[in-house]
């Protein structure tokens, strides 16, 4: 949010400046200091608001937040008001002075005060050198080091300081967390590292970034493959594979370690890193990292003494960062990753979808699926899901449903379904044929070549066509373990970016319709499964756990009175 503020990525006039104000709660004293070294026109003005507050102490931040003026009519945003500029800044100094600071005063309070935690049993400060005393006094240079961090922060081009302030946010969020889990603390400030090597290390994947185990296991299983073969599988492997992600981060991390890291000053028996063991130290911080995000395992136990601020130790022959190493160690990476990244004062951008509050929700299909503009060969999954999902609503009485008239959408579809694909095809057929029965007197017209293009592709075993035969209570011309395979098939699917997903009403219908037919020749423990399975699937069906507990081998399975509303329970055959 501060970067927006700014103006910087406007691409129009500034509508409306708000001088907002706001507190943060901290243990940073800026007694003695002159009021205008935390003071820059970029970001604004950081007071504190008494020497001789207790702790936490209390700062003051001004700054003034600009409105673009709209696209077009009046004004929408007022205000973002302050809170979320808060929590900006209240991470960027914490980050950069390397101390406590956010808006809520119990969090100060309770990181700040030395007790201890209930899981880790000691207080925070034991683990982390200045940022969780009592009172932290700036060191000379450093407030005037923040102004012109917090500068070139917000100049960054800004999909860089997207990715730096998650970095920055990770890395803070893992000091708090040091209270409750040092294992969590200890992997989101690996994290934090790591989502910049992602994002930034320009890794492009070659045969030898892939894991030795997998690499020799494959190269195995080509040899005496041609090479032509040969070299067609690793690509196809490379372009789905995250390559040696550990040796990305190690690589990266070396990359901006700055020669004063190396220079001190440091404490006595601080055992601070030397260059040629960062690549030891980087693996094995990694691999906790992994450890505890996929078995949940402890630190070693010489890791978490938390005890002189040693940055590293030894746990057997392995040389390891402790909470203080690593936390040195990533906040300089970051911060000096930051300071390598080119500025620029303008960069026109749509900032709209990173406003707070602001979420990206699909439209009611009401609003598009009826639409013809443009290409519809592809749109035909999109607006059978949203076509069946009206008809649900319509058969379950539910308030306000309506179905939409797709009567040109099909239409144009008739014109152009010859000269389609496949599977494009498919979902428009189905949804012709559903529509076409509800519509009654106001049919699509359907010609020969048509018809002959619907008994083509909807005789196979498909989504689709599971769908289109459940509508009209049909059963397909397959046999009953090819019906069941095509029902798994769109289960283990239906989240796919290639597969179609329909509303549970109609999920159910297909179970019912598969299992109807398990009933009709006598094979009831199947059907009960597959009644069973339905029900797991739909649990907030009544009718249908009432169907799974009391289903009869004599009664045939109509799923239209299984699953609607009937008037005369008034409307209370599904919850």
């Amino acid at each position: 949010m501060l970067q927006i503020a700014t103006g910087k990525l406007f691409t129009r006039e500034t509508e409306r400046e708000n001088h907002l104000r706001g507190v943060l709660f901290t243990n940073l004293h800026l007694g003695g200091w002159p009021a205008h070294v935390l003071e820059a026109p970029l970001f604004g003005r950081i007071l504190q608001a008494s020497d001789l507050a207790a702790s936490p102490k209390t700062l003051i931040y001004e700054f003034t937040e600009r409105i673009e003026t709209p696209k077009s009519g009046p004004l929408i945003i007022l205000s973002h008001c302050v809170d979320p500029y808060l929590q900006d800044m209240a991470t960027i100094v914490s980050f950069a002075l390397n101390c406590t600071c956010s808006p809520d005063i119990d969090l100060v309070r309770r990181l700040t005060s030395g007790q201890r935690g209930i899981a880790t049993g000691e207080a925070p400060r034991k683990f982390f050198r200045r940022v969780f005393d009592k009172e932290v006094h700036p060191q000379p240079g450093e407030l005037e080091m923040f102004v012109t961090f917090v500068n070139h922060l917000l100049g960054l081009h800004r999909k860089t300081y997207l990715g730096v302030m998650r970095a920055i946010r990770t890395y803070v969020t893992g000091l708090h967390r040091v209270f409750d889990d040092l294992e969590l603390a200890y992997t989101l400030l690996v994290a934090a590292g790591e989502s910049l090597t992602q994002d930034f290390d320009g890794h492009t994947s070659d045969w030898e970034s892939v894991s030795e185990h997998k690499r020799l296991a494959i190269d195995k299983a080509l040899d005496g493959a041609s090479s032509d073969i040969a070299e067609k599988v690793r690509d196809a492997v490379l372009s789905f594979e995250h390559t040696a992600l550990s040796r990305r981060f190690q690589a990266f991390v070396g990359s901006n370690v700055a020669s004063d890291y190396f220079k001190g000053p440091f404490e006595k028996d601080s055992h601070p890193v030397g260059r040629s063991e960062l690549p030891e130290v980087l693996a094995a911080a990694y691999k906790v990292r992994s450890q505890y995000v996929h078995q949940l395992l402890q630190l070693p136990d010489m890791v978490t003494l938390g005890n002189g601020y040693v940055e590293t130790v030894l746990d057997g022959r392995c040389k390891m960062l402790t909470l203080q190493g690593l936390s040195r160690l990533m906040r300089h990476v970051i911060m000096n990753f930051i300071l390598r990244q080119p500025t620029i004062d303008s960069e026109p951008y749509e900032y709209m979808l990173e406003l707070p509050g602001v979420m990206r929700v699909p439209l009611a299909p009401s609003y598009w699926i009826s639409r013809v503009d443009g290409d519809i060969s592809e749109a035909g999954r999109n607006k059978l899901e949203g076509f069946l999902e009206e008809l649900a609503g319509v058969l379950m009485n539910l308030p306000g449903a309506t179905l939409t008239d797709i009567s040109e959408v099909l239409e144009k579809f008739v014109a152009q379904a010859q000269n389609m694909k496949l599977n494009p095809r498919r979902p428009y057929l189905a949804m012709l044929v559903m529509f076409n029965a509800i519509i009654g007197a106001k049919q699509i017209p359907r010609s020969s070549q048509l018809e002959a293009l619907i008994q083509k592709d909807l005789d196979d075993a498909c989504s689709e066509a599971l769908v289109a035969h459940a509508f009209f209570e049909e059963a397909p011309k397959w046999s009953l373990e090819e019906h069941y395979r095509a029902l798994q098939n769109y289960r283990r699917r239906r989240g796919n970016k290639s597969g179609i997903r329909f509303p549970r009403l109609f999920e159910a219908a297909i179970a019912l319709e598969v299992a109807e037919r398990y009933r009709d020749v006598g094979s009831f423990a199947r059907c009960r499964e597959v009644v069973v399975e339905a029900a797991d699937d739909y649990p907030e069906h009544t009718g249908l756990r009432i169907l799974a507990e009391s289903i009869s081998k004599d009664e045939p399975l109509r799923w239209r009175e299984v699953l609607l509303p009937r008037p005369e329970l008034n409307d209370q055959g599904a919850s």
